[in-house]
């Protein structure tokens, strides 16, 4: 899905039994400022651990009702000249 500002949203349904979750991924510019905004007001990294391929950087986060999201930054490698 994409928003009139060419922002993209994905909504993924993981099976997971007995219970199935839908994550939405949250793409950011800053994952470092995303993370910490999100941790002072109470939402919890479900893994405990970011994720770093060299892609990206990706973690599961939960909020304090429940509701689970991806928390993304890609990364751009940079040009060669």
């Amino acid at each position: 899905m994409r928003d009139a500002g060419g922002h993209c949203i994905d909504i993924a349904s993981v099976p997971v039994k007995p219970l199935d979750s839908v994550i939405i991924r949250m793409n950011v510019d800053d994952f470092e400022e995303a993370y910490e905004m999100l941790t002072a007001r109470g939402f919890v990294c479900g893994s405990n651990s970011v994720i770093e391929p060299p892609s990206s950087k990706s973690a599961l986060m939960i909020s304090p009702t429940g509701f689970k999201f991806d928390l993304c930054q890609h990364i751009r490698k940079k040009a060669k000249n």
